[in-house]
């Protein structure tokens, strides 16, 4: 048995008479260890004590009939899981155990008791005597949030690994009857206890939570972190609850599955002791007071039951059902009690002060406040805290600004509150504490009742059209755009308003709100809401650039101006609707409402105001009258229904004068002024753009565009109907401008011409300088109105030959102007659209274009005739050149002869060109030597008198002799005086010169077909003479120095 030895003293008989006992020295009994170091009840790793030594159980072979006997010597109940245990042991230990399951004792089962340095792992059980339930953080022990102790923690369970048949089963174990359906109003919070990762799966004929356990199906553990934790709700629910004058006074009732129940009151049954535990159970003190009711008292369901109890209790008590009770019962009275303690409930704001029908909700408990977990709050009770506080329903509870920081008086100290059916005031609730300090503490229960929730259309000047902006939270907030896309929501807030239903949704009007506060990001309205607070409202922490605000024009829209006056700060008073003006009555009409307008106009303080007996009829009357009184935000807060009783026109002048201005005076184009400051680009358009332009009888606008691009300047907002005639009666407001400023340009700043007299690449005077232009076509109407208006005809296409572009033309950039003239246009002025419709400066030519003067073609014959004799010219050219090199090559060789000869001899002779007497014998034979020469080179062609060449002849004219030339003094050569023979020199030549055209040197000059001789001067050839040089490479003899 290993247990030692025997303790007895007494011989043992083995005759079967008596049975047989041992008592052994050793002590053995089971133990088990959490985590394998601390004893733990009826779970955990299994050892055995053996006489004060631990004594590990290894987990081999270890299974459910060996854990159930461990479980069942423990006096565990039954076995609900067994397993390995995850430290391995050292030392004597008991492996391999084989138990059959009905043994008394694990000791008594089959094992390998052995002392090894091997280490084993532990067997572990867990016996259902370790499973227990509870309904945490309820108003009593049958409702709550559901936990299961398991492995000696409390843990929670998600709904999804939760069956109906479990709840059942639970509440049956807590003895609290059978689970409630639906929890119904009824939350819990969600605490922080860690999540079941096991399944929980009860059938039919379970009888406790624990047998419901499926250690081996784990649950997938994000879905848990993912989900809700189960609440549960039993029948055996009874709340305590005091229905009086006050929240901590009134007759004791108790609520059970929904139905309401009187204590009965009276001398045996209700005393202070009892009363002190109702009222500190019902968080409101001591008892000062006790009382009896009659039971004529009726109960909200009809009945004047009483609780089938009655109840004395001690000091120590902390609840009413934890007293001593007992069935004696006075059929005739109600037990009540005042107690000394206040519970209060309240909305504070995030200044900490008392909000008006919003804020976080706060709980006062005998002077101790604090906030209420968002996890446990409902929209029974929101709806109950604002019916209580006169602030109509709840729109749904709100915790978007959780994140703030929480100050010390702002912690959280309700984790849930319970109300009954009898519960008329939040405050009568039952109020359950947070036990963990450090739970909830970021996520307070905010309330917006719709009270607090109301829209308005911003800006006085105007009725029914404005900005959208709504009070939520005790902070006017803008809305954005696309939280007014909605056609409900827009009716809603114009019905809301009295302004009949929307027309259309508006730009953002004025600078945007500089606030860092949440705005309305989105709402949601049925098409039977009446007012914003029947409306969701969505919040979002944004900025101006993630949201574009908006504004709303309504049906019944209206704006009043003064008109026919000098400027918008003076005339008769109008209303205007649309395009529809009312001329406002006298009657009834005072100083005061004088000064509310002047104050809505923008026009400062107010002057006077009269009557005007003898004004223009007026076939269009205002029907109401106005009266203010007391503190008026505009003149639309003093309006009446009554109507005048006479039509007499309005006339109110105030101080202020609203003057506009269009860049210098006269150009009709630059910055819109008013009064000497700028105008934002925000909300202008064509309409504004034409009222600026005809203000300044500068014709109709052409176009306008943003100057001053992102430097947000100070400047006027301005926004106009169409109705006004001037800026200054338009709805106007100071501020940053969110985009840049407007310049506009005028049709009576426009000028037109052309970059040539009636033709060439358009120009435009438009904008302050001179543009380019696109046109239709060349033939279109507006072309037609461009001529006519450069004085020059109609346009007119010409041959591209006869166009000459200019200088001025090739430079144009490219167009960002078209002309384009509509069906009614007939000014060119009014036809400019500041758009680009071509790709290069279009150009225009009207009849009065200069063409270039156009040059006469040649006829073709022509051309052939010119192109031959050009050819032919070439020829001859060519011929005389190459009989020119022949003629002197031959020349030069005879005279290279004849010069030797006479420079031999030492004698000149003088070429006379008369008679042939005049030559001597010598040059008469050298003349009829080479006269058949001569004559050869005639016949052949060298020489022609239709030669176009001149020659530099000896001998010029028939008849006439050669001149002897004499040298100059500078250098030249002249005839001599006494020309002939007897003048002739012997340093006297005969010099032949060069053509400076390159004409031949011929020794003989042509003579006319009629002569019937030739005179021919020959050169003797003789010694060259002192002085003299002759140069071969030319054609004519120079005098040497």
């Amino acid at each position: 048995m290993r247990c030692g030895t025997n303790n007895s003293q007494e011989r043992m008989v083995c005759d079967g008479s008596k049975n047989i006992s041992l008592d052994c020295k050793d002590e053995v009994n089971v133990s088990l260890l959490k985590d394998d170091r601390s004893v733990s009840h009826c779970f955990g790793s299994v050892h055995f004590n053996h006489s004060g030594t631990l004594e590990a159980v290894c987990s081999k072979d270890w299974d459910k009939n060996d854990g159930q006997v461990v479980c069942r010597e423990l006096g565990c109940g039954e076995v609900v899981s067994v397993s390995s245990g995850s430290q391995p042991q050292h030392g004597r230990m008991h492996d391999q155990v084989d138990c059959k399951g009905s043994e008394a004792s694990l000791w008594h089962c089959l094992a390998n008791h052995l002392e090894s340095s091997t280490p084993c792992k532990t067997a572990n059980v867990i016996c259902s005597g370790s499973v227990k339930v509870r309904l945490s953080d309820g108003p009593g022990r049958c409702a709550g949030r559901v936990e299961i102790q398991y492995e000696g923690k409390w843990k929670s369970v998600g709904e999804s690994n939760w069956k109906e048949e479990n709840s059942k089963v639970m509440c049956k174990e807590l003895n609290c009857g059978d689970a409630v359906a639906a929890p119904g109003t009824d939350s819990f919070i969600q605490g922080n206890s860690p999540v079941m990762d096991i399944e929980v799966t009860c059938v039919s004929g379970s009888t406790s939570i624990s047998s419901c356990i499926k250690p081996t199906n784990k649950l997938q553990q994000q879905l848990q972190q993912q989900e809700k934790n189960k609440m549960l709700i039993c029948q055996e629910r009874w709340v305590v609850f005091l229905m009086g004058d006050s929240a901590c006074s009134g007759k004791v009732g108790i609520e059970r599955a929904g139905k309401s129940y009187w204590l009965s009151g009276s001398n045996d049954t209700w005393d202070r002791q009892t009363a002190t535990v109702v009222c500190q159970q019902m968080d409101c003190g001591n008892a000062t007071s006790i009382n009896f009711e009659s039971t004529s008292v009726v109960n909200a369901s009809g009945t004047t039951d009483l609780w089938k109890y009655s109840y004395k209790c001690l000091p120590t008590n902390k609840s009413l059902f934890g007293c001593e009770r007992s069935e004696r019962l006075s059929n005739h009275s109600i037990a009540s009690v005042v107690c000394s303690g206040s519970k209060t409930v309240s909305l504070k704001d995030d200044a900490g002060g008392e909000g008006k029908c919003w804020g976080k909700v706060d709980v006062c408990l005998n002077g101790m406040c604090g906030g209420v977990c968002e996890d446990a709050w409902t929209e029974h009770k929101s709806n109950m805290l604002c019916k209580a506080f006169h602030c109509g329903s709840a729109i749904y509870p709100l915790s978007y600004l959780k994140t703030k920081s929480q100050s010390a008086d702002d912690k959280i100290t309700i984790g849930s509150v319970h109300s009954t059916q009898q519960t008329t005031n939040i405050s009568q609730c039952n109020m359950v504490k947070i036990t963990d300090g450090s739970y909830c503490q970021n996520k307070p229960a905010y309330v917006v009742c719709s009270g607090s929730v109301k829209a308005r259309l911003m800006y006085h000047r105007d009725r029914c059209s404005g900005n959208v902006q709504m009070f939520y939270q005790g902070i006017w907030r803008p809305v954005c755009e696309t939280a007014l896309q909605n056609q409900d929501v827009r009716n809603t807030i114009c019905r809301e308003q009295g302004c009949g239903h929307a027309v259309k949704p508006l730009s953002f009007f004025g600078p945007s709100p500089a606030s860092s506060d949440a705005v309305v990001s989105g709402l949601s309205c049925s098409a039977n809401s009446s007012s914003s607070a029947e409306c969701g409202v969505t919040l979002t922490q944004t900025n101006n650039k993630q949201c574009s605000f908006g504004g709303l024009q309504c049906s019944e829209w209206r704006r009043m101006v003064l008109k026919l006056g000098k400027g918008a700060c003076e005339g008769q008073v109008f209303v205007y609707s649309g395009a529809h003006g009312w001329a406002v009555s006298s009657d009834g009409w005072t100083e005061t409402e004088s000064k509310v307008l002047c104050t809505d106009l923008g026009c400062g303080a107010y002057i006077n105001h009269t009557t005007m007996e003898n004004a223009e009829d007026h076939d269009l009357w205002w029907g109401k009258k106005y009266s203010c009184k007391g503190k008026n935000n505009s003149i639309w807060d003093c309006e009446l229904n009554d109507g005048p009783s006479q039509n007499q026109p309005l006339f109110v002048k105030c101080l202020d004068i609203l003057t506009a201005s269009l860049g210098d005076p006269g150009k009709c184009s630059g910055r819109v002024m008013l009064n000497n400051l700028p105008v934002c680009y925000d909300n202008w358009d064509d309409s504004h753009s034409k009222i600026a332009c005809q203000e300044q009888e500068c014709s109709n606008r052409i176009s306008s565009e943003e100057t001053n691009k992102g430097r947000r300047a100070d400047g006027y907002f301005v926004s106009c109907s169409g109705s006004e005639s001037n800026l200054g009666q338009c709805k106007t407001t100071k501020g940053k401008c969110g985009r840049g400023l407007v310049s506009v340009s005028c049709a009576g700043a426009v000028k037109f011409n052309s970059t040539q007299k009636c033709g060439g690449g358009i120009k435009i005077l438009y904008r302050g300088t001179w543009e380019s232009a696109c046109l239709p076509d060349l033939f279109s109407k507006e072309a037609d109105f461009l001529c006519k208006k450069l004085n020059c005809g109609s346009p007119r296409r010409f041959q591209t030959g006869l166009i000459e572009k200019s200088d001025e033309e090739k430079g144009l950039k490219t167009p960002e102007t078209s002309l384009q003239c509509s069906s009614d246009n007939t000014d060119l002025e009014h036809c400019i659209l500041k758009e680009k419709r071509c790709e290069k400066p279009d150009v225009i030519y009207c009849g009065g274009y200069q063409v270039k003067k156009p040059i006469d073609p040649i006829p073709i014959n022509l051309y052939v005739g010119l192109s031959l004799g050009v050819l032919s010219l070439v020829m001859v050219a060519a011929l005389c050149l190459f009989l020119r090199r022949r003629f002197v090559t031959r020349f030069k060789a005879r005279f290279s002869m004849r010069k030797e000869s006479a420079f031999e001899s030492g004698d000149y002779e003088d070429v006379e060109t008369s008679e042939n007497e005049q030559f001597g014998p010598m040059e008469m034979r050298d003349l009829n030597r080479h006269g058949s020469e001569i004559d050869g080179d005639k016949e052949n062609g060298r020489r022609s008198a239709a030669s176009s060449l001149s020659y530099d002849d000896i001998a010029e004219v028939e008849n006439v002799p050669a001149q002897p030339l004499s040298s100059g003094g500078d250098g030249t050569s002249s005839p001599g005086p006494g020309a002939g023979p007897a003048a002739t020199h012997e340093h006297v030549t005969y010099e032949v010169e060069e053509d400076q055209q390159e004409s031949y040197d011929d020794v003989v000059s042509m003579i006319t077909p009629a002569e019937t001789r030739e005179e021919i001067a020959e050169v003797h050839e003789r010694p060259k003479p002192k002085g003299l040089e002759i140069h071969d490479d030319e054609d004519y003899l120079e005098p040497d120095g």
